[in-house]
């Protein structure tokens, strides 16, 4: 009797799996389509795209984090530390999760590092700076924010050392020159400046910074 009531019980559950399946479908191409828009640097429209998606599932790490870029990327500074601080939280929640929908620790140190700098947090950026180091200490990125802590308090050769450093690590690394653009100008050295802000243009002219850089460079030849 027992083994009839469980054949009978498969098929709804099957029809229940199939269901719960094709409703996460729609989500998720919500939050692919979001990445693709932010890799495209349009951050509105990401941003948008994983508002939406997590109408649906509100603890989907992956667009929490990338929602959070986005934010980040409108220098809403505020808002996005609040958002790498969730995803944080929810990390240890989200174990029966892909591993491909989890923010590294690296990256998410990394993009803790950029709100707190936007808010002038230097104490906690840096702490999150040093846990990205020990995350990644090969990765250019820890050097460009490394760069930018230095450069925000004018520490000019730290800044210069540290931005030559992801240089080194990755020429083709956008930010580092765009940063180090800034550093030599503070720095008195206008020419060298318009080297580094030409090849930040090269490499992301579609960047929020490219009207700024292009500016500068104009203002500088």
């Amino acid at each position: 009797m027992n083994s009839r009531r469980t054949l009978y019980r498969l098929p709804v559950f099957s029809i229940v799996f199939v269901f719960m399946a094709v409703m996460s479908q729609p989500i998720f191409a919500q939050t692919e389509k979001g990445i693709e828009l932010y890799n495209s640097w349009k951050f509105q429209e990401a941003d948008k795209a994983f508002r939406d998606a997590l109408k649906a599932n509100p603890h989907d790490v992956k667009a929490n984090f990338y929602l959070g870029l986005s934010i980040l990327a409108q220098e809403k500074y505020s808002e996005a530390l609040d958002l790498f601080l969730k995803v944080k939280d929810d990390q240890g929640k989200a174990e029966r999760q892909s591993p491909s929908t989890i923010p590294s620790e690296y990256a998410l140190q990394i993009a803790l590092a950029r709100a707190r700098l936007g808010l002038k947090q230097y104490d906690e950026a840096w702490k999150n700076l040093e846990s990205a180091k020990k995350e990644g200490a090969a990765s250019p990125e820890v050097y460009v924010y490394r760069g930018v802590y230095y450069l925000q308090q004018e520490k000019k050769p730290q800044a210069i050392e540290e931005l030559e450093k992801a240089i080194q690590l990755d020429e083709n690394n956008a930010y580092a020159h765009y940063y180090l653009g800034h550093a030599y100008l503070r720095s008195g050295n206008p020419a060298r400046s318009v080297e580094e802000f030409k090849k930040f243009l090269q490499l992301a002219p579609l960047a929020p910074e490219a009207v700024k850089a292009k500016a500068l460079v104009d203002a500088l030849c």
